[in-house]
């Protein structure tokens, strides 16, 4: 529960509320966005690079060889057009919004969940409830909740364990991770233009 309206201030209030020097336990911590970057051309390779965990980083080059050919920005036709309707009046330079924003309309079970929570520029992830969804759709889900407010539903030993997350959902995961940190380039997202 949060006590201020606003999104953007809940991680402030989130770290207000942490028990002073004590360190919580758990599997590690993703910096995902050091410096804001505006590039169209960065590499998934790059830009998971500062991600140290062997495991994940296998995993994510074998999927990159395997893609080599045929890169993976959208799960499919339905997520590109739901995912650029969605944003199409989004702050696109927010690119925490922008990667859960695709991660959540990749699916549309889960959009049809949870869209009614997206207001304006802010997801009020407090008060959704997911119903009747499957491991894949939690996953997003999970993934989405941790790149908007920083929590650790799923940690790096959890992307890499194919057993866990199946490779569609990886690709999802680590497209929205880049996103996160570069903006929506990464994904070859070119904004239309509607008045022509």
């Amino acid at each position: 529960m949060y006590f201020t309206e606003a999104t953007s201030l809940h991680e402030l209030e989130k770290f207000m509320k942490m028990i002073p020097n004590f360190r919580p336990r758990g599997h590690g911590v993703i910096v995902l966005c050091k410096e804001e970057y505006e590039s169209e051309t960065v590499s998934l390779s790059e830009a998971l690079a500062g991600i140290r965990h062997s495991s994940f980083q296998r995993r994510l080059r074998q999927y990159i060889k395997e893609s080599e050919m045929d890169p993976m920005d959208y799960r499919n036709e339905k997520h590109r057009r739901k995912f650029e309707n969605t944003i199409r009046k989004k702050n696109k330079k927010d690119y925490r919004l922008m990667a859960v924003l695709y991660l959540l309309t990749a699916d549309y079970m889960l959009w049809r969940s949870v869209s009614k929570f997206v207001v304006g520029n802010a997801i009020c992830f407090e008060r959704i409830r997911l119903y009747d969804t499957d491991e894949n759709d939690y996953a997003l889900f999970c993934a989405a909740k941790d790149l908007y407010l920083g929590t650790r539903y799923l940690s790096v030993s959890d992307l890499a364990d194919r057993g866990l997350v199946p490779p569609r959902t990886f690709a999802l995961i680590c497209n929205a991770m880049a996103i996160r940190r570069f903006g929506l380039g990464v994904i070859h997202f070119t904004e239309r233009d509607d008045k022509k």
